[in-house]
């Protein structure tokens, strides 16, 4: 009887999920050409099947070696000379009628043949692209073999996108979103956090793109009203003294009550707290709370306030006093005079600065229906299936806020809507959080980011609400929202704190393929989870158009050398329009 061409093997130990197969002298390296192909059975990542009767038993290569060269190996306490041996990880098993599962019912004995993977059965593992899945790229050992996410479980259990950089990511998430939408899916909602303006050439027609540095349409709103008072408060003065929140709190029940009175579409404005996200006039609130941080008056008691000019609270021009006098001659200091510190100027000054628009707008003009409608469409796309909400040229501790109060909305609409309509349950939300490490790490002074994440993680998926974080640091993210990722897509990773972090989010029986992070290959990853069949190492498809995440071109250091010209530079600093009439 001829030998089985596919044949590498046979088993030698078995422990568990692990076992170690012994090769065939006879073979030729261990990269066999079969069928005109080569079988790349030493890369590690690569799968082999071991055939049990009916059932096919698929492993993972997490260890090649020679044995007098490695040493000793569990399980065996001898060290053989001269034999080359694989040390493979059981995965899981297909079944006579081609149905693959995870896990093992039947587990080899010794002496039993190890075959490599034809490409015939790894199409019956991963599923082809269909209506609930969608395709990423192709397995690294078998290009021919296509790779496909489920799709639920990829939005609805979390996932992560890692790599350093460089490695591919931005453009691995770009790949996801146009497979999204070009394999049909054109009534999602998928909300992409941007803070650096990369996503937009890449989505292209398929997304609704909006900026902070942008007006009009293109414009991206995140109104204050819609935070409690403290988050309002720490946003615009940073850290405040108890008096000064307590009386701010005070103010903006009062004015969100005035406006609940004076719109058409509130009916009861008794139940309106400080909390409630109803618009309201923050530039009178600003003005009471400076006005009383200055005030003096011509008695302690029943006095009159010594003033000299009313100010105008649309401007956030200050009312002036006539400075107290010494002693006890009058005018005297008004009884919260000073007690509110430099929180009114901070505010004053937040709210005159061109990067803090967006957070303003809109404002409380808006009285013949809910404004909040409106905000609330633009961040999920209206009819576009992806939104982009572009957060570059944002003061780190507003984008912050900012992006920490569309995941906390977001997820609350999910927890209000029905399953017949609505978001959530109806219609499910994937948030992609890029450079996630930077609003999520502990080191962030607003951590409204960071509990919106965790609360998503841990809650999201009974709502219908998905967090898709993408970070080139792993080991700044946090462990609640890591550990509830059900899909670990990572990518080249150098640093040995991330390295060790993906590691610990593995199985234990596959914690040796996160040896292979620092060897992929730009847009290579090791994609293992809820959404993919087996892990496997992949080659992402590259998108197109491309995001604008490539690396630069030196093509404009060759030629003549001119002055570089910083005026529109300079004009998006500064968010002022130039004498060219060019916005910003």
């Amino acid at each position: 009887m001829e030998p089985d061409p596919t044949c590498i093997g046979r088993v030698r130990h078995v422990l568990g999920s692990t076992v170690t197969v012994r090769l065939d002298p006879d073979l030729a390296g261990v990269a066999p050409i079969w069928r005109g192909q080569v079988q790349p059975l030493g890369q590690v990542g690569s799968l082999v099947v071991l055939p049990q009767g009916p059932v096919t038993v698929l492993a993972s290569v997490v260890l090649v070696g020679i044995s007098e060269l490695v040493g000793e190996q569990a399980p065996s306490a001898i060290v053989q000379t001269g034999d080359r041996w694989l040390q493979i990880q059981l995965l899981g098993e297909v079944d006579a009628l081609g149905s693959f599962q995870r896990g093992v019912s039947t587990y080899p004995a010794l002496d039993d043949p190890v075959h490599f993977s034809a490409p015939g059965i790894l199409q019956q593992v991963h599923p082809t692209a269909a209506e609930t899945h969608v395709k990423i790229g192709s397995l690294s050992a078998n290009p021919e073999v296509a790779v496909a996410l489920d799709a639920q479980r990829l939005v609805t259990r979390h996932s992560v996108v890692v790599g350093s950089t460089g490695s591919g990511k931005t453009s691995a998430v770009a790949t996801i979103l146009q497979q999204f939408v070009r394999a049909g899916w054109t009534a999602a909602n998928v909300v992409v956090i941007d803070p650096h303006g990369e996503y937009a050439t890449a989505l292209g027609e398929m997304a609704s793109v909006r900026s902070v540095t942008s007006a009009g349409e293109q414009g991206l709103r995140v109104p204050y009203w819609a935070l409690p008072a403290e988050d309002i408060l720490t946003a615009l003065a940073g850290g405040t003294s108890a008096t000064t929140l307590n009386r701010f709190s005070e103010l903006v029940a009062e004015q969100r009550r005035t406006y609940a009175e004076g719109c058409s579409w509130l009916q009861d404005s008794s139940a309106i707290t400080a909390d409630t996200p109803v618009p309201f006039d923050l530039h009178q609130v600003w003005y009471q709370l400076d006005y009383e941080n200055n005030a003096t008056v011509t008695a302690k008691t029943g006095g009159q306030d010594c003033v000299e000019d009313t100010g105008d609270p649309r401007g956030l021009r200050p009312a002036v006093f006539k400075p107290y006098a010494p002693g006890s001659a009058t005018p005297m200091q008004g009884p919260m005079y000073g007690r509110h510190g430099s929180a009114p100027t901070q505010i004053r000054s937040r709210m005159r600065d061109p990067r803090y628009s967006f957070f303003l707008q809109p404002d409380d003009t808006t009285v013949d229906h809910d404004p909040f409608t409106d905000v609330l469409d633009e961040w999920l796309g209206g009819s576009q299936p992806v939104s982009v909400l572009d957060f570059s040229g944002v003061p780190s501790d507003a984008a912050d806020l900012a992006i920490g109060v569309v995941l906390q909305l977001l997820f609350e609409l999910s927890v209000r809507s029905s399953a017949s309509v609505g978001v959530g349950r109806h219609r499910p939300v994937l948030a992609v959080m890029e450079e996630a490490h930077r609003f999520l790490g502990e080191g962030t002074t607003v951590r409204v980011a960071r509990e919106s994440v965790n609360r998503i993680a841990r809650e999201g998926r009974k709502y219908g609400i998905g967090v898709m974080l993408v970070s080139q640091r792993p080991s700044e993210l946090p462990d609640t929202s890591l550990s509830q990722a059900g899909t670990i897509i990572a990518l080249r990773l150098t640093n040995a704190g991330d390295q060790a972090r993906v590691r610990s989010g593995l199985p234990d029986t596959l914690a040796g393929l996160a040896d292979v992070l620092p060897s992929l290959r730009t847009g290579e990853a090791l994609v293992t989870g809820e959404s993919v069949s087996l892990p496997s190492r992949v080659l992402i498809d590259m998108p197109f158009p491309v995001p604008t995440a490539t690396d630069p071109d030196l093509g404009g250091w060759r030629g003549e050398a001119l002055p570089n010209d910083l005026t529109t530079a300079l004009a998006q600093w500064r968010a002022i329009e130039t004498n060219d009439g060019e916005a910003p």
